[in-house]
């Protein structure tokens, strides 16, 4: 197949993809403009979606969302910049309506890089003048200063997101100013290397595995010319899409909306307080439908390196598997406690160690027993201090724990990753190292008491204590988690060792 045949069929499945969620959007829609979830700015973009895919067979969608999208109450809620985002996108829409929808509703302006950025797009696409150039250069001073750490854009301050990375690449890529542009393709080659030839691209922090953050990366990675790693991830949209009847919001858990979805419900796992699945959906049709209309990029890249590593991110990729962790964050669902790992690679590829721990400063399924740390039974959890990478391929985490210190060592080899716990002088009768979480649709088997195997992926995990398996003892992002733990003596150590190979 040649190249170019190659890129129309990628853009081929991107627009198919995109018809595919207008339809979905459609059907969902009520008599009133309004969706069937409560949503923040669905309507918005669905009405971008229907005018720029077919604004006749559509028409009668778009005049039941411009009313409703006026309706909307003017509050702390309305999120400003994103629909006014998707207005001046949309073609067609006169000055006077967005002005009208938009009258009233303020600026939120939240220190957050995503919304920033938003906010400095909108206003380069209705000011032109002098005063407004100005502030534009002023405001992406900031947005540099206080979120780009080259090569990431992290979500807040020191907390790293690899889903909102992609959406910040792909507003700067999408921009016509040539210095977003030139900061969008330096934070693009990350994600190739986090998507690699497996395509499970936002595994790292906030939003971990959810929809929209895939269509983000597939539209830079399509673009600036990495073939491989793009079709990876329009893989996963499609194979999400095919598991789950639509769209769903989580890639790495694909089912169809349960009736009432929000963080009570364990049947919407990566669901937190304030997801709205019409919001994901539309904004992820909004970014295929542009992927499918890219033009075939200029030169295609070479697969991405394989290990890598800065102070916010470390991976390490091997014919066995793929591992990646945050180093740093304020909170917990920021910091990665054990690696993320997937195991095998290409379309085969299966995520073995989920993205654990949530959301925990908002409702969410994941309380603090999905913390893939030590813990003293169910009463007591770890909390962490410091991660820090200590060699190209070992990592120390540093957590408290009963007013102890103790440590994780975490090391990468080609066919195995060793994790070592030590909590020295911890007395504790009820002391749980590793706790360890696997994706709870992974089959596992004991066959003596200190080792457990996977078959279908050919994986053991032998450790130097008896270990313990738990089925659906948790939640992580990908649903359901079986958690591995070890009971520990006084000043003990154990050492876990999940290996690839025959056994």
């Amino acid at each position: 197949m040649s190249l170019s045949v190659s890129q129309d069929a990628l853009r081929l499945r991107c627009l198919n993809l995109a018809k595919r969620i207008a339809d979905d959007l459609a059907t969902r829609q009520l008599t009133t403009g309004h969706f069937e979830q409560p949503d923040f700015y669905a309507k918005a973009f669905a009405v971008n979606l229907w005018h720029r895919i077919d604004s006749v067979k559509f028409g009668p969608n778009i005049d039941r969302a411009l009313p409703a999208l006026k309706s909307e109450p003017r509050d702390k809620t309305c999120h400003r910049e994103f629909i006014e985002y998707a207005l001046l996108d949309t073609p067609g829409l006169s000055s006077e309506t967005i002005t009208d929808i938009l009258r009233g509703a303020k600026q939120q302006c939240p220190d957050v890089a995503n919304w920033q950025i938003l906010g400095l797009i909108n206003r380069q696409k209705r000011k032109a003048g002098l005063t407004a150039k100005l502030l534009n250069l002023a405001h992406f001073a900031f947005i540099l200063f206080r979120y780009w750490r080259a090569p990431v854009f992290t979500d807040r301050p020191d907390c790293f997101s690899a889903q909102y990375h992609a959406f910040c690449a792909a507003l700067l890529s999408d921009s016509p100013d040539r210095r977003h542009q030139r900061i969008a393709s330096r934070a693009t080659e990350i994600l190739a290397q986090l998507a690699g030839r497996h395509g499970f691209v936002n595994l790292l922090g906030r939003g971990a595995g959810q929809s929209f953050g895939a269509a983000c990366a597939l539209y830079v990675l399509l673009k600036t010319g990495y073939h491989n790693e793009a079709e990876a991830i329009l893989h996963r949209l499609e194979d999400a899409l095919l598991k789950a009847g639509q769209l769903p919001l989580n890639l790495l858990a694909p089912a169809p909306l349960p009736e009432n979805p929000g963080p009570e419900n364990p049947q919407t796992p990566g669901w937190y307080s304030y997801n709205r699945h019409d919001d994901y959906l539309a904004f992820a049709g909004y970014w295929l439908l542009k992927a499918s209309q890219l033009p075939a990029p200029k030169h295609i890249r070479s697969p991405a390196s394989k290990t890598t590593s800065n102070n916010i991110v470390t991976q390490y990729s091997s014919a066995y598997y793929h591992a990646q962790m945050t180093l740093c964050g304020r909170q917990n669902f920021n910091v990665s406690g054990t690696p993320v790992v997937v195991a095998g690679q290409g379309k085969p590829a299966r995520i073995f160690l989920p993205p654990t721990g949530g959301e925990q400063d908002a409702a969410s399924l994941y309380g603090q027993a999905s913390q893939p740390l030590p813990a003293i039974g169910e009463t007591e959890f770890a909390r962490f201090l410091q991660t820090r990478q200590i060699s190209d391929n070992k990592i120390d985490v540093s957590f408290e724990l009963a007013g102890i210190v103790g440590h994780r060592i975490i090391e990468f080899q080609n066919a195995r990753v060793i994790i070592s716990d030590q909590i020295p002088d911890c007395a504790a009768n009820e002391l749980e190292l590793f706790r360890i979480l696997i994706d709870g649709n992974i089959g596992l088997t004991q066959i003596a008491e200190d080792t457990i195997i996977c078959p279908e992926l050919g994986i053991k995990l032998t450790a130097n204590a008896p270990l313990h398996m738990i089925p659906h003892a948790t939640f992580s992002a990908a649903g359901p988690a079986t958690r591995i733990r070890a009971k520990a003596g006084q000043g003990e150590y154990a050492v876990l060792t999940i290996s690839w190979g025959r056994f």
